[in-house]
This record gives C-alpha cells, structure tokens and sequence, in this order.
C-alpha cells in the first residue's frame, strides 16, 4: 500500500450549473483514487446519515424548481443540511481536490477551497483553462505549484506522492506510520 492509502480525499467542484452535475470528473477520479486505496468523499454520492438530498439529478431539480418559485426559506431549509454534511466532508477529510472552471457559476466551491486551505489541508486545484484562467486571488491564497492543468497532471503528482518519490510539502501533508 501507497502514503495515499486510507486518507480522505473530498472532491470540491461546481454542481449546480455544471453541465452533468459535476459527476463526471468525480467519477473518473474516484475510480484512480481507488486503485490506490484512498476514501473518497463526494458532495454528489453522500455516504451521510443525515443527508437527504445529494445535490443531482430530480433532487437538483427540485431545489432549483424552489428558488424559481421564490420559496426561498424552504430552499434555505433544504440547503443546510446539504451544506453540512459538504463542509464536514470537508473538515473530515486529509486532503482535497478542487477543479474550477470560470465559466461555470460557484459558491460552495469555493467556500470548500478556502476552508481547505485555512486548515493547512493538501489541496489541489485542477484549473479549467489553466493556470492563466486563475482568479488573482487564488494565486495569493495557494502555491500555484499545486494548480494543475489537468486531471492528468493531478494523479501524476498524486502518484509521486502515493510511490514516495517526491518530498511532501510538511507544511500540509503529515503522514503517521503505523
């Protein structure tokens, strides 16, 4: 087993205005993330005892369908618990892989980015467009050696880190020997 085995790894993205829900690339990178033993946590697959809606498809639906209507204090009912159980996964997990797209609308995203990073978590940006379609911000906030241009590049990182061929950054990564 590889340093990446057993860590928690949340997967913040867009959702609400992505095209299939953000679900894709999640996919995609959970199976890689698997092979490699690592614990994923999905804000569009919660595995949470008090969760009732996971954000996609019909239940997606209904909650834009509320703010459509202008029922907005229903909608703001429906959202907390979604809310908390996203910003947990968050606060739970031991690492955190963001993709960003700037032509794709986001909130919680990028609330997950921040507390991620206030919490001196490892965490990875794979930037639509690259590094050059990064917000100013960002740049202040993160080394942008931890920007990536693709998925591709992220797991290439990813499996240095996993093979012990690369030093971790010991100002985020902390790994405990058994």
């Amino acid at each position: 087993m590889g340093r990446l085995a057993n860590q928690r790894c949340y997967l913040a993205g867009p959702i609400d205005y992505a095209e299939d829900d953000g679900v894709g690339w999640r996919k995609e990178l959970s199976k890689w993330l698997k092979k490699r033993d690592v614990v994923i946590m999905d804000p569009t697959n919660k595995k949470t005892s008090n969760t009732k809606f996971i954000e996609v498809g019909d239940e997606q639906n209904k909650l834009m369908h509320l703010r459509n209507m202008g029922r907005y204090q229903e909608l703001r009912e429906e959202m907390k618990p979604i809310i908390l159980a996203d910003l947990r996964m968050v606060e739970t997990s031991d690492f955190v892989v963001v993709y960003l797209n700037p032509d794709i609308r986001m909130c919680g995203t990028w609330e997950e980015l921040f507390i991620s990073l206030r919490q001196r978590k490892p965490t990875f940006v794979v930037a639509e467009g690259g590094k050059a379609n990064m917000s100013l911000w960002l740049f202040g906030r993160m080394n942008p050696d931890f920007i990536f241009e693709s998925f591709e590049e992220l797991t290439h990182y990813l499996d240095s880190v996993d093979r012990g061929l690369i030093s971790e950054d010991v100002s985020r990564w902390v790994f405990f020997n058994e």
